[in-house]
């Protein structure tokens, strides 16, 4: 059967409807600097034939992340206008930020078919739509990620972060779209200077006056290259504004009202929905739709139960000791290969164990882009948010990185992984006291600070068993989850069927138990020996009853009803905590009078480590003294 090209638009036509959005844009006059500059570039993603983007498109469609989030407002208008908005008219659309209204101010994933990144924390979109189109590449799939930025995001450090990891992986399938509106925040490049910029970090790039339609359109209309594409756009902020404030870098929030054109906005709209509607079939009829009556409920994506992925997982017999950090990644990813998993460590690969796998199968920066395994850059915030991407494409990926490097990604996992609840397990390596290379790579209070993100799953375990049961459930739950590992060898205590059958959806394991405690201790991690060997030390010097307890996940057990937690913390029993953390991390479970131990300076680095934990008082005989002497 002959092939019919799809009718599209003519430049008149696409210039009417950028007409309606822009009216649309001015009418609601939330940042119409910048939100006026990306009109043409929205008009041409969306409705110019060029790209398979809108919400009609299916799970198979292009992509588009919005980067710039403040600039929303030509967005909405183009999946308004294509009816991804059911039940509302453009003077309720135009409201859209204020309490109770079914769009923020800036867009979140899942509020609309289409919007696929929560945005608004500028820099993190690039690196997101690298990991989109990084799936998509492993899945064979045709279809291309577009990001729009700003300028004066491209200020943020890590968009060339992202963009050196794009070119290196030479994904084809990715195309930036920035819009060069001369605003570029404080630090402003010279127009000419932006081409330059991308070619210089490996990209194809072209140029063009992103306020001519036809021009971008024929653009986005090229071949993909055999790396990315930069489109650089150079627009007018504040394009449609009174002439003595276009094109300034004074827009911020809103426009003065005396600056703001006598538009018909409805009249305009009216005219661009007769385009749409024209080349669109479904757009009036979604558009007419009933609004929904609720939110429909956050799904997350089938993959495989707990026990179906454990069963192929080896464990390691009790009594060994191997260093979990070097162990962990390797088996699990031997063991579950051929599931969509990503592995993924930003640079210090041979901290997560990975580097002997890498070497076997290539990497994609070894230009074997089978390979489940990927070598990040120096890059942590990129590394972040491309997991994110990764995920929201349908991935797994399970990010190494030492814990003290977390530090760096944490507004990256808030928005690109927790905030939008996407299943990326986060594993932070040498956790606790202890490195030659210094205090600069020790995690400090990094495991307090990841503890704080709502949403976030934590984890921790001493030993290897431990890791890959709790990884396990992690990866099969769906969730965003950090499992923290220590950096030195723990002894295996429990086999997988102990494991299953101890109380873990209380986030504890009880390490030492007595039916009437006369003290209760808490601990975590790699503390887990010198806590069992204090207890051992008060109950032959002290003749007390000692119970001792692991816990394995701080955010299981904060979820415990009273009397749940009071089943392993009796109400009026003696408690202390230790841990190689930050003492409030296990410290706020303990009642009034408790006595919490941690490591709550900064820069805890050297060698010997023994050394550390002598300097620290987080010895078994240290620990068990302070006990003795403050509780007992």
């Amino acid at each position: 059967m002959t092939h019919v090209p799809r009718p599209v638009p003519t430049t008149d036509e696409l210039r009417t409807v950028a007409a309606g959005i822009r009216a649309f844009v001015l009418a609601a006059n939330k940042h119409p600097g910048g939100s006026s500059s990306a009109v043409e570039a929205v008009t041409a993603l969306y409705f110019s034939g060029a790209t398979t983007l809108g919400p009609g498109s299916g799970e198979e469609g292009d992509r588009l992340v919005y980067s710039k989030g403040h600039a929303v407002a030509p967005w909405y208008a183009a999946l308004w206008a294509l009816g991804a908005v059911p039940g509302m008219s453009w003077q309720e659309l135009a409201g859209f930020g204020q309490v109770g209204h079914r769009l923020g101010r800036m867009p979140r994933r899942g509020q609309l078919p289409g919007v696929h990144m929560s945005t608004g924390a500028l820099g993190q979109g690039l690196s997101f739509g690298a990991g989109l189109a990084l799936a998509d590449r492993r899945g064979n799939l045709g279809r291309r990620t577009f990001v729009l930025l700003g300028d004066g995001e491209c200020t943020e450090g890590q968009v060339w972060e992202a963009a050196m990891t794009a070119a290196a992986l030479g994904l084809r399938n990715l195309v930036a779209l920035v819009d060069a509106n001369g605003s570029g925040s404080v630090i402003r490049l010279p127009a000419d200077d932006w081409a330059a910029r991308w070619s210089g970090f490996g990209w194809r790039t072209r140029e063009v006056d992103g306020h001519d339609v036809a021009a971008v359109t024929e653009h986005l209309r090229e071949a993909p290259a055999d790396r990315p594409t930069a489109l650089i756009l150079h627009t007018v902020k504040g394009r449609g504004l009174a002439a003595e404030v276009e094109g300034g870098n004074t827009l911020g929030a809103e426009a003065a009202p005396r600056h703001l054109p006598d538009l018909d906005t409805g009249r305009l709209l009216d005219r661009a929905l007769a385009v749409v509607d024209t080349y669109t079939a479904a757009a009036a009829a979604r558009r007419t739709a009933p609004a929904p009556t609720a939110p429909a409920p956050a799904c997350r994506p089938a993959w495989a139960d707990g026990p179906a992925l454990l069963r192929r997982v080896a464990e390691t017999p009790v009594g060994r000791a191997p260093v979990a950090k070097k162990t962990l990644g390797p088996e699990l990813a031997d063991a579950l290969a051929g599931l969509p998993l990503l592995w993924m460590a930003p640079d210090a690969i041979r901290n997560s164990g990975l580097l002997p796998r890498m070497a076997s199968t290539g990497s994609w920066s070894w230009q074997n882009r089978a390979s489940d395994v990927l070598q990040c850059a120096i890059a942590e915030q990129d590394a972040a948010s491309l997991a994110g991407g990764a995920a929201g494409a349908g991935l797994r990926p399970v990010l190494f990185s030492m814990e003290g490097f977390y530090w760096r990604m944490l507004d990256q996992i808030r928005e690109s992984i927790v905030f939008p609840q996407l299943p990326v397990l986060l594993v932070g390596t040498s956790g606790g006291l202890g490195d030659p290379l210094g205090p600069m790579v020790q995690s400090d209070g990094c495991l307090a600070a990841l503890g704080a993100l709502p949403g976030l799953e934590m984890f921790e375990a001493a030993d290897v068993n431990t890791a890959k049961y709790l990884a396990v459930q992690a990866l099969a739950d769906g969730r965003p989850a950090y499992l923290r590992l220590p950096h030195e060898a723990v002894p295996v205590r429990h086999t997988f069927a102990e494991l299953g059958a101890a109380p873990l959806q209380d986030g504890v394991l009880t390490l030492r138990d007595h039916p009437s405690p006369d003290l209760v201790v808490l601990t975590a991690g790699a503390m887990r020996e010198a806590a069992v060997r204090a207890a051992d030390l008060l109950t032959e010097e002290r003749h007390r009853a000692v119970r001792v307890v692991e816990v394995v996940s701080t955010t299981r057990f904060a979820r415990l009803a009273a009397a749940g937690r009071e089943r392993h913390l009796p109400p009026g029993t003696a408690a202390a905590c230790v841990h190689n953390a930050p003492s409030t991390v296990l410290g706020r479970f303990l009642p009034p009078g408790g006595l919490a131990l941690g490591a709550d300076g900064y820069g805890a680095a050297g060698w010997p480590q023994e050394a550390l934990y002598e300097a620290a008082g987080l010895t078994a005989r240290a620990v068990a003294d302070r006990i003795a002497k403050e509780l007992l």
